[in-house]
């Protein structure tokens, strides 16, 4: 009976726990997202450390400002010019909208067609209208915030990480310390690989991007460049994003550049995944494209936005613990490290 009980609490607690961490499932994601932030901010650092000799502190300090002055300067150059744009269509609007009516005015069926949408009018204005401006105003305040929680934690974590991995470790039965470090480390330098891997394709999707619009005449070419080389972060879905915004500027300029936005937009997606992802992705963490795909539908009904922007970091933790805790400690098993076609894009390679 005792050892019965005993089963019967520890079910309790698994289940317990799986609880509390579906609770939590918004702050685990913003610690992931932190600490995937810390890797990229300390790996720059260290870079420029390395290459200029300047300190890690200020080198740390000069990417975190430089990374926030770029978002920002990109959400104002683009709001700016998405307002400009609005207030030009809310002056031709309803010039195109009265002439509209006087045409349907002529025959019963457009009479008909103007009750009707007059109706669906008032009843979104007075239904359910106002609960979704509040219910969207609502989930931006929310994910503002965490995003800025997410940038602190990122920058604190960034400035001593070796404090919390070894606040970690001391959590850890000693006799197995040293295997959850040696799977820390290669987390840590995956992520940081993958992380930097990203980087390279989000530069060339924004340079190629900004280029290409400046060509079309669309407005604000570079912000709106910025914006699709971020969205690029998100695998496979980040480059449908990134369309929207640019197609909409161009058909509030111009209805037909909307079609030619969308073609650039298509053109630059493909390069990027045929020519540049590759060569990148082979010298990052390979993630093969159908689990891409699935963990992105998946994580996005699990965890919501926050899911869907670190689809890609989660899925390579995942990858790396199902290879290291299952694959090596429980099946016994090493896998042959994957053959290099390339020289490595970052560092020198064996013997080099």
């Amino acid at each position: 009976m005792g050892g019965f009980i005993a089963r019967l609490l520890v079910v309790a607690a698994v289940i317990g726990a799986a609880l509390l961490l579906w609770r939590l499932k918004d702050a685990l994601a913003i610690g992931l997202g932190s600490i995937v932030l810390a890797l990229g901010f300390r790996g720059l650092a260290e870079g420029i450390n390395r290459r200029t000799g300047l300190p890690t502190g200020l080198a740390l300090a000069l990417v975190v400002l430089t990374s926030i002055g770029a978002v920002v300067l990109s959400v104002e150059v683009f709001g700016s010019t998405l307002a400009a744009q609005f207030g030009e269509l809310s002056r031709k609007l309803p010039q195109g909208l009265a002439s509209l009516s006087a045409q349907l005015d002529g025959s019963p069926l457009g009479r008909d067609l103007i009750a009707q949408g007059r109706a669906n009018l008032v009843s979104a204005v007075t239904g359910a209208g106002p609960k979704l401006a509040a219910g969207v105003l609502a989930s931006v305040g929310l994910g503002l915030t965490y995003l800025l929680v997410m940038v602190a934690g990122g920058v604190f974590l960034a400035v001593d990480p070796q404090r919390y991995h070894n606040g970690v470790l001391a959590l850890i039965p000693p006799a197995r310390r040293e295997r959850y470090d040696h799977l820390f480390a290669t987390l840590a330098v995956d992520l940081r690989r993958w992380l930097l891997g990203r980087l390279v394709v989000m530069v060339v999707v924004g340079v190629m991007s900004s280029l290409g619009l400046w060509a079309l005449g669309i407005d604000a070419p570079v912000a709106l460049g910025l914006t699709g080389a971020v969205l690029t972060f998100i695998p496979n879905l980040g480059s449908v994003m990134a369309t929207l915004p640019a197609m909409l500027i161009a058909f509030l300029q111009e209805p037909i550049k909307a079609l030619a936005v969308a073609f650039l937009i298509w053109l630059v997606h493909f390069i990027e995944g045929t020519f540049i992802t590759p060569y990148v992705q082979d010298e990052a963490v390979d993630v093969p494209p159908v689990i891409s795909i699935f963990s992105t539908v998946v994580f996005a009904l699990l965890l919501g936005p926050v899911g869907v922007f670190l689809v890609g970091p989660i899925t390579v933790v995942l990858i790396i613990l199902v290879r290291e805790l299952y694959i090596v400690d429980v099946l016994g098993e090493h896998p042959a490290p994957r053959a290099r076609k390339r020289r490595p894009l970052f560092g020198k390679g064996a013997g080099g």
